[in-house]
């Protein structure tokens, strides 16, 4: 019970941090509540956009794997757009299917160089924006953007070495258009603000994603899943790079909170627990079974040295001398209270050793002696 009663606390505490931890996963990593998803109302998700692309006629189709994607492309045939929202999630196997199939238009938000590679079938370069970047104005020929005027696109990536591009920024444009393999109309976008729900109605945003998903009649909005089937053993990417946003912040969240609680019993190390002798010792028993252990090993120079040692140390105590003081000095200060000569209380204390039990009992009679002829002076 003392052990339960002591781990309770530290056991709810860790419950409640997993809990969390849990929560946190599923909120954020959930098929309901991810980034730019079109069914999400949170502020990151993408409701409002499908709303109105919807209110146009476009036909949104959610999908969350490779297969679904696939299948509502051809069920459109081909004229549709897809939009993929976070590539970092797919295998290159993944990449390289969504790469061939033919589709009206692509449009790929913030790609890593490899993605881009591999959807625009060009060399395309894929750098970080310059810090303090966010609004930015079109200033490229483009119809779309020129219509959609300034858009918060600015805070994302930066991409070089393609066709043309919009939304030119230092080192290139965060908006760019390519040839892919099987579309010729492939469009990289350096950042999901514009598409987001709490930032759709800032300067051009609306604008700018309208006119980038709703030229076709059907959208197909695809939301990579780290579980996707698709993702087979062949060119697959490592295992913390396709789960899903939530389920690394919760793992994360796990680790942190088993290390602060293994930091927090660390330094709680309670009293010294003093450990309970099974069988009482009398003083007395020690001693006797010390003297039989001097008397069958025949040290009688050894009982006899403890034996004067012992009367040394009260003596020097009772006369205010130090308890390691010289036997010459113990000696001076008895004579001087009017005790024995000195000789005869050196002979006492630090005179021959005796030869046998009979001297040794005769040693330790003349000890007693000694010291109660000291105590009365």
């Amino acid at each position: 019970m003392t052990t339960l009663r002591a781990w309770r606390w530290p056991v709810a505490a860790l419950a409640v941090l997993l809990l969390g931890a849990l929560v946190t996963a599923i909120a954020i990593g959930g098929n309901g509540g991810g980034t730019l998803d079109p069914d999400s109302a949170s502020p990151d998700g993408g409701r409002a956009l499908a709303s109105l692309l919807r209110d146009r006629g476009v036909t949104v189709t959610p999908a969350r794997t490779t297969a679904d994607a696939l299948a509502a492309v051809q069920g459109a045939q081909g004229d549709a757009t897809l939009l993929v929202t976070d590539p970092g999630l797919l295998t290159l196997l993944q990449i390289d299917t969504l790469a061939s199939t033919p589709v009206a238009r692509l449009v790929v938000v913030q790609p890593d160089p490899e993605s881009a590679r591999l959807l625009t079938a060009q060399t395309a370069r894929v750098d970080a924006p310059p810090e303090g970047s966010g609004l930015v104005d079109p200033a490229c020929p483009d119809a779309d953007a020129t219509a959609a005027g300034n858009a918060d696109i600015g805070d994302g990536e930066v991409f070089s070495g393609l066709t043309s591009g919009c939304y030119e920024m230092p080192g290139g444009y965060a908006l760019a258009t390519a040839a892919g393999p099987s579309s010729n109309d492939t469009v990289l976008v350096g950042s999901r603000t514009p598409f987001r729900n709490d930032r759709l109605a800032d300067h051009g945003n609306a604008a700018l994603a309208i006119r980038l998903l709703g030229k076709h009649p059907t959208v197909v909005w695809y939301l990579p899943d780290g579980a996707d089937p698709g993702a087979t053993a062949s060119g697959q990417k490592s295992f913390t790079a396709v789960l899903p946003a939530g389920w690394r912040w919760g793992a994360l969240t796990m680790v942190l909170a088993i290390g602060l609680l293994a930091l927090w019993q660390a330094r709680r190390l309670g009293p010294v627990v003093a450990e309970r002798m099974p069988v009482a010792v009398r003083a007395a028993e020690t001693v006797e079974g010390r003297a039989r252990l001097y008397e069958r090993g025949k040290v009688t120079d050894r009982a006899a040295a403890a034996l004067r040692e012992a009367t040394r140390s009260r003596l020097a105590a009772r006369l205010g001398l130090p308890r390691a003081a010289a036997v010459s000095d113990i000696a001076a200060a008895i004579a001087a209270r009017g005790g024995p000569e000195p000789a005869a209380t050196l002979a006492v204390l630090a005179g021959a050793v005796p030869a046998d039990d009979a001297g040794l009992v005769g040693l330790a009679s003349a000890l007693d002696r000694l010291e109660a002829e000291v105590g009365r002076l």
